[in-house]
């Protein structure tokens, strides 16, 4: 979880960290749950911009255009080289293209709405 004020890089930090979960995955990138990462944020603009923050790291990765000091942020903390994190985010990139559907980053609305009614309703 991320607290901070308006404009403060909420959107940054957790994409950052969302790219980080799926690069330090031990499993192959086609055995990644995906579907069960989820990021939430509060509006709709927020979600989208987390969603492109998250592809450009990726992609950047993947092709080796993501500016030094993004990339070491991203890799130093797993310990990855430049070459195995561009080769794991070739392999996610692909994989999110083919699973497009369980790249989940939504709002907090969106999320509870798409809960079956039986677990909107429970108060424990």
């Amino acid at each position: 979880m991320v607290e901070a004020s308006a404009g403060a890089g909420k959107t940054y930090a957790l994409a950052k960290r969302y790219v980080q979960l799926l690069l330090s995955s031990r499993l192959p990138p086609e055995s990644i749950p995906m579907r069960r990462i989820l990021a939430i944020t509060f509006t709709n603009k927020a979600a989208f911009q987390m969603k492109e923050r998250i592809l450009f790291f990726l992609k950047g990765l993947a092709l080796g255009t993501l500016p030094d000091k993004e990339r070491e942020e991203i890799i130093t903390p797993l310990r990855l080289t430049a070459e195995e994190s561009r080769q794991k985010a070739y392999a996610i990139v692909e994989v999110l293209i083919r699973h497009y559907n369980f790249f989940q980053v939504q709002t907090i609305d969106k999320f509870i709405n798409a809960l079956p009614p039986d677990a909107r309703s429970r108060s424990d």
